[in-house]
């Protein structure tokens, strides 16, 4: 009689082997998925800040030179508008103010580790008005302006009707601009009209009892903001040239303070001065460090209304 062999039941102890070798195939690639995954997580965060880092220090840098453009653009301006009023607007003359410029920046940022320079490279000439105007005065042919204010000498008008009053007069459009002046419940006001309409009011502030300054390419009073006083049609020269005349001058003794373009044509029967002068400058502005390397031609014209 053959020997029976008795059947599995499902306990073989090599089914148990296979089983525990499955579960620890399992938990190791678990465990490696999880170190993988812990470290692209750290490589993206070091990518990220290490990008972060450069790009605060470019910022940095950038913004350090635009600071330092900031300061040559505004001292060379200064400079032109001072020459303009001294009569000293010769081309040695230009270059030697922006020589002292570079000088002074060289020492200023020598100390800092920074290589800062400035040479002129070209002026444009210009003609600068000051002096006393009257109704009669007319600015012709007005192809660029800048730093072009007006003050009154004596008490303005309270009407607006009987208002001191620019007149900005685009003849290729036909078109006409008035900027009245005048006091209104102790408040110097400025309003701005078109073709004769009924002006809007851009600004007032309180009388000081001081003359009234009011800068008309650079929408100010007093040194105060004076919004949309400057027609915008007028600020772009390839707009083609204007004039500029005045009404009710004379009883607000009114002076006027302006560079233009060489092209203008001022007549006025009053003391009303006109001589050469220096309106645009342009100059090479150098700035380097370690990090960054800086270098821009630009135009300084101070007061030029914006296009």
């Amino acid at each position: 009689m053959a020997a029976m062999i008795p059947a599995f039941d499902g306990d073989d102890p090599r089914e148990r082997f296979r089983d525990a070798d499955r579960g620890q195939l399992l938990l190791i690639s678990g465990l490696v998925v999880a170190v993988s995954l812990v470290a692209l997580v750290v490589l993206l965060n070091a990518s990220i800040y290490g990008e972060n880092v450069a790009t605060r220090g470019v910022e940095a840098a950038d913004g350090e030179a635009l600071e330092v453009r900031a300061a040559v653009v505004e001292e060379t301006g200064a400079r032109l508008d001072a020459a303009n009023r001294d009569g000293s607007t010769s081309d040695a003359d230009i270059e030697a103010s922006v020589d002292a410029i570079d000088r002074n920046l060289t020492a200023r940022y020598a100390s800092r580790g920074g290589i800062a320079a400035v040479d002129l490279l070209s002026t444009t000439p210009g003609q600068y008005l000051t002096g006393s105007v009257n109704d009669s005065t007319t600015i012709g042919e007005v192809d660029r302006i800048r730093a072009f204010s007006v003050a009154n000498g004596s008490d303005l008008p309270s009407t607006e009707a009987a208002a001191f009053t620019v007149v900005l007069n685009d003849t290729a459009a036909n078109t006409t601009h008035e900027v009245y002046l005048y006091e209104n419940d102790g408040d110097v006001v400025v309003a701005r009209g078109e073709n004769g309409s009924t002006p809007t009011e851009r600004c007032r502030y309180p009388a000081s009892g001081d003359p009234a300054v009011l800068d008309l390419t650079g929408d100010r009073l007093d040194g105060e903001p004076c919004p949309m006083v400057w027609p915008e049609s007028l600020s772009d020269e390839d707009d083609g040239p204007f004039d500029i005349e005045f009404e009710n001058a004379d009883e607000a003794e009114a002076e006027v303070t302006a560079t233009v373009g060489t092209d203008a044509n001022p007549e006025s029967d009053t003391a009303l001065t006109v001589r050469d002068a220096v309106y645009a400058a342009t100059i090479e502005f150098r700035y380097r460090t370690a990090d960054l390397r800086f270098e821009t031609p630009i135009r300084v014209a101070p007061g030029e209304p914006d296009a």
